[in-house]
Order: structure tokens, then C-alpha cells, then sequence
């Protein structure tokens, strides 16, 4: 074995381990189409390997064909991963004839020995370096012509997203252009001058290393994930976030509000701000980091007042500014900064127009409590949304069944029947979104797999129950409201048990189940009954209702099954409020599911 040879061994082997270590870190960031471009940079590798040792010509256009897999599939995914990172379109017409024409490319490739279109002759010389001596077929000029496309439509989207798309990172997008534009020239600098020795391999392996730094990379851009959307929704908080470097990684719409420069602001680059009190803010932000960072004291927060729109009083607001630092990895770098931002008006303006000390304490009380109340509620949500993520069977189940306990819930509010607090009914309320909580424990096997569970499986499933209520107790352990912990964690824990004493995980029975799992209890199987599984489709709202009341007294508390099955129209007209949205009950994702039992 040539030199060369175990040189293109040793880059063979790297490659699949970054390979490797792409598909390990997909779950926290690259998606199918840049771990096809690392698969597609390995099997060339690969080829490329194989033929520099050769013995005979078949053996060598069969390597050949493995060399082509990423010379011409990789510039088409590199197209496709900057289309979806620009946030464009591409009309599917126009997709499907290149896709068609790369494939019927690399076919003609696969049977030039028998079909000698690509190549009008080939031969085989000896190493080292074994190569392919070929006469261009007309195929082979058509490949030419497939790479100007796609070429073209590479820089085009670059330029694209440089010119108008602002929440993505346009070195990320250059990394990949630059990569694929780099291959090219190396191509056709071999081609022209009879390289003796390839170096498209050296590059690949360059590239392969350079995604996964890449999908590593871009963990810090994912400011768009369910949970932040949640999370939002209710925050009354302003985030920035900021690299290392203190350039702009990300911020969501209330500091947007507080400071609309922001808006304008690339990712991975350094805001240049006009407005005085945001020009305050990034001093202040550099200041304290960097001074953190001598002193290696990485751990703590820092506090700032901030006064915008001074200059007009109907519109100034005075904001609370807090500093902390992200940190990633194993040895706990500093990978960014986070800065929360709280608008202090109200609380600001009461103060000021006291004149005794002990008002100003108890607004200031008052706000600590507004504080950790939202505090509390966007952890709730973003705990269901992190559920919803991950178990891909449940769609919009967590919004339909939590929409449905709050109409069940303030229902019996105005009931004789049953004496509970209204801190107690609000608790029911917000608990709902995280009774399927334990789930977060079940192995991605089981949890995810598209067909039945056999009946160990389902007993591991089973135990979703009993964890939901151990990671509630430890999450909310330091929440003030202990009632609203107590029915979290019963909800959680005791919503798959039936009146009759045959359900799960204690085979509770009757009026020992809690009141607030009985509730949770049926909101959740008429969603499974009434919405489309991966493996039936929805029942009718009367099929599903009859069921619910066939089950009373066996799966269901009977009194509360009755009020239930009373509120059969309003339950059917909120039910019906989804459908024109992405959590209709008919628009249950079918990737992976788990059929309820």
C-alpha cells in the first residue's frame, strides 16, 4: 500500500467519525439534510480510498462511483440547507428535475462499464496512485452544466440572505458556500493541470469537521424553539443574548419593544447602536464581562437601572437590567451572556409618589411576587412544551386537553358541589399542560416508536406515571404555593388510575384517586378518543362522548363524568376552535407515535 494511500485511509476513518459525531449531536441541532452531506462526504472518502489501491478497472470504476456520491449529491443538499436557512422557496418543479438529473448522473456513473455514456472510454492506471485514464462521455458534460445551476443558485441565496434575511447567521451561510465554491476550484484545477494526487478528499474531511462545528455552533442561534415561543407569550420580560465576542445572537419581541434598534441588529455581529440608553446598556454588558473574566468570577449577576425615552415623559420607562452568564460545556465555559430586562415603570412611578417608607416596601414585595408568579407560569409551559417536542405523538394534545380542563374546571367552579379554594381550581388549571411530564424519562425507543409496544415496553411506558411526579416534586421544589405542587404532582402521578381500582401505576381506587387526576383523567382520554392517532383515525364528538359515559363508574368518577358529558356542546364548539389552527384534532403528526393503552 502506497503512502498516499494510507494517508486517504487515515482521512477515510476521520471522516466517519465525524460522521458519527454529527448523528450524536442531531438531537441538539443539525437536521437530516446536514447529516446527509456528512454521510454523503464519507462514502466519498470512502471511494476515494478504494480506488488508489485498485488491482483491476472494475474494481476502480465501482470505487469511482462511491468517490461521485458526494461530488454530485453534495452541491444539491448544499443548495437545499441554504434555501431552508434563508427562509426561501424553490418552486418543486424545478427541484424535482435537478434532483432527477443528479440522480440519472450518478446511474450513468454506476454502469459506465456496460453504458459508456459518462465515460466514452476508461482505463485503469497502476499506482501509486491507481487513477482512472477516461475520455469524457456526453453525460459528463451535462454534469458540467447541473453544477453551473446549482452554483448559481448557491451564491444566489447567499446574496439573498446577506441582503434581506436578518435571523440567520450569514457566516454560517458562507461556511457552507465557500466549502462547496473551494471543491469546485479544486476539481477543476485537477482537471486542467493532471494533478497526480487528488486533494478533493482533504477538503471534504475539512468540511465534514467544519459542519460539525457548525451544528455545535448554532445550539446558541435556536431562539425559536417551542419553549421560548411559550414562554413568550406570557413573559413580560425583555431577553438579549449575546456571544462571547459580544456579538448579537438573539432576542425575542419585548426587548425588541423596550429597544427597537434591535431589530435591525445581524446575528454574529455587534450591534452599533444610535440611541443613548441602548448604547449605555452594551457599555455596561461589555464593562462587567470583561471584568468578570480577569478576575475569573463567571458565576455571579449583575444589576443595572436604565431610564429610555427620558426625553418625553408620557413614554419613559425605567427599566431593571440584570446580566448572567451562559456557559457550555464539560469545563463550564463562558459560551455567551444573557441579559433580562424588567420594565419598573409602575413600580417606579408608586414609589416616587409615596412619601413613607412602607408603601415603597410593599410595591416593592408586590413586584418580587408578580416576578416569581410569571416566573412560575413560564416554567410551566415551557416544561409542556419540551414534552410536546419530544413526543411526537401527541401534536396538539397538550393545548386541546388543557384548554378542556380549564373549560371543565371553571365550570365547576360555579358548583354547590364541591368545596375547593379558588387557589386550588387555578392550580388544576395550570397543572394540566404537564401531565404527561414523566414521559421526558421513557427512552427515545420506546417513546418514539412508530408501531405497537410490546408488553415490556408498555410496562417501561407505564412508568412515565410514577417519574412525572418525582420530577415535579423536584422542579417546583422551591415554589411557595404548595398547593399548586401537591396537585401538579397528583396529576401527573395518578391520571391514568381508573375508579375501579384496574388502572395505573397503584391501582387506586374511587375517591382515593385525587379529585384533580379524576379531572385530569377525562379530558385526556376524550382526546384520545376524539383526535387522530397514527393508528386510527378521530371518532365522532358522539361516539366519544357515549364512550366516556359507557365508562362511568368503571374507568371515570360517575358525578364527575355526568358534568363532563353536560358540557358536551361548549366542549364540541372549543374543539372546533382548533381546527383552523395547527392543533386541530385532525392534524395529529404521524412521524412517531405511541398508541395510548
Amino acid at each position: 500500500m502506497s503512502t498516499y494511500s494510507i494517508v486517504l485511509a487515515v482521512v477515510m476513518l476521520a471522516s466517519m467519525i465525524s460522521t458519527f459525531a454529527l448523528v450524536l449531536l442531531s438531537r441538539r441541532g443539525a437536521n437530516t439534510l446536514e447529516i446527509l452531506v456528512s454521510v454523503c462526504i464519507m462514502m466519498s472518502n470512502v471511494g476515494y480510498y478504494v480506488l488508489s489501491c485498485s488491482r483491476n478497472i472494475h474494481e476502480a470504476l465501482l470505487a469511482n462511483a462511491l468517490a461521485y456520491v458526494g461530488g454530485i449529491f453534495l452541491p444539491l443538499l448544499v443548495v437545499y440547507i441554504l434555501v431552508d436557512y434563508s427562509g426561501s422557496k424553490v418552486p418543486f418543479w424545478f427541484s424535482s428535475i435537478i434532483l432527477a438529473l443528479n440522480i440519472f448522473i450518478f446511474l450513468s456513473v454506476i454502469v459506465t462499464d456496460r453504458v459508456p455514456m459518462y465515460y466514452a472510454t476508461a482505463r485503469l492506471v497502476s499506482g501509486p496512485p491507481a487513477e482512472i485514464v477516461m475520455e469524457p462521455g456526453p453525460i459528463y458534460y451535462i454534469r458540467f452544466i447541473v453544477l453551473a445551476v446549482e452554483l448559481g443558485l448557491v451564491g444566489f441565496f447567499t446574496i439573498l440572505t446577506y441582503l434581506g434575511k436578518r435571523n440567520a447567521s450569514f457566516r454560517v451561510m458562507m461556511i457552507y458556500a465557500g466549502s462547496m465554491i473551494g471543491a469546485v476550484v479544486i476539481y477543476i484545477c485537477k482537471s486542467f493541470f493532471e494533478l497526480k494526487y487528488d486533494m478533493i478528499p482533504f477538503l471534504f474531511l475539512v468540511y465534514s469537521l467544519v459542519l460539525d462545528y457548525v451544528v455545535t455552533r448554532t445550539t446558541i442561534y435556536n431562539v425559536n424553539l417551542s419553549v421560548q415561543e411559550k414562554i413568550d407569550e406570557l413573559s413580560s420580560y425583555g431577553y438579549l443574548v449575546f456571544d462571547r465576542k459580544f456579538r448579537y445572537v438573539g432576542s425575542n419581541p419585548m426587548a425588541e419593544k423596550f429597544f427597537p434598534e434591535i431589530k435591525e441588529a445581524r446575528i454574529d455581529s455587534k450591534i452599533i447602536a444610535k440611541d443613548y440608553a441602548l448604547k449605555d446598556l452594551l457599555k455596561w454588558v461589555t464593562k462587567n464581562a470583561t471584568e468578570a473574566s480577569e478576575a475569573k468570577k463567571t458565576t455571579g449577576n449583575y444589576k443595572k437601572s436604565i431610564t429610555i425615552n427620558d426625553r418625553s415623559p408620557s413614554d419613559r420607562r425605567f427599566l431593571e437590567c440584570e446580566m448572567s452568564f451562559i456557559h457550555f460545556g464539560l469545563e463550564n465555559h463562558v459560551s455567551g451572556y444573557l441579559v433580562e430586562i424588567i420594565d419598573d415603570t409602575d413600580q417606579h412611578n408608586m414609589i416616587e409618589s409615596m412619601s413613607f417608607r412602607g408603601e415603597s416596601l410593599k410595591r416593592e414585595v408586590e413586584r418580587q411576587t408578580k416576578r416569581a408568579k410569571s416566573m412560575q407560569m413560564s416554567t410551566i409551559l415551557g416544561m409542556a412544551a419540551m414534552i410536546e417536542s419530544r413526543d411526537n405523538s401527541t401534536g396538539g394534545h397538550i393545548n386541546r386537553t388543557s384548554e378542556c380542563v380549564a373549560l371543565f374546571v371553571e365550570h365547576l367552579r360555579t358548583l354547590d358541589d364541591y368545596n375547593m379554594s379558588e387557589n386550588y381550581w387555578d392550580s388544576v388549571i395550570y397543572a394540566a399542560p404537564l401531565h404527561d411530564l414523566g414521559k421526558i424519562s421513557v427512552d427515545d425507543a420506546i417513546l418514539r416508536k412508530p408501531t405497537g409496544l410490546t408488553d415490556d415496553e408498555y410496562e417501561k411506558m407505564k412508568t412515565h406515571a410514577e417519574y412525572g411526579a418525582q420530577i415535579m416534586n423536584k422542579v417546583l421544589a422551591d415554589v411557595d404555593d404548595k398547593e399548586f405542587v401537591k396537585v401538579a404532582a397528583n396529576v401527573a402521578h395518578y391520571h391514568h388510575e381508573k375508579y375501579n381500582g384496574t388502572g395505573y401505576p397503584d391501582k387506586l381506587r374511587g375517591e382515593n384517586i385525587p379529585f384533580e387526576a379524576r379531572i385530569m383523567a377525562l379530558a385526556d382520554v376524550f382526546d384520545a378518543l376524539a383526535s387522530r392517532r397514527y393508528y386510527k383515525e378521530p371518532m365522532s364528538y358522539d361516539e366519544a362522548f357515549e364512550i366516556i359515559r359507557q365508562e362511568l363508574g368503571h374507568h371515570f368518577d360517575p358525578h364527575l363524568g355526568r358534568i363532563f358529558i353536560s358540557l358536551k356542546p361548549q366542549i364540541i364548539q372549543l374543539y372546533e376552535s382548533f381546527e383552523k389552527t395547527e392543533y386541530g384534532r385532525n392534524k395529529e403528526r404521524s412521524d412517531f407515535s405511541v398508541p395510548v393503552k
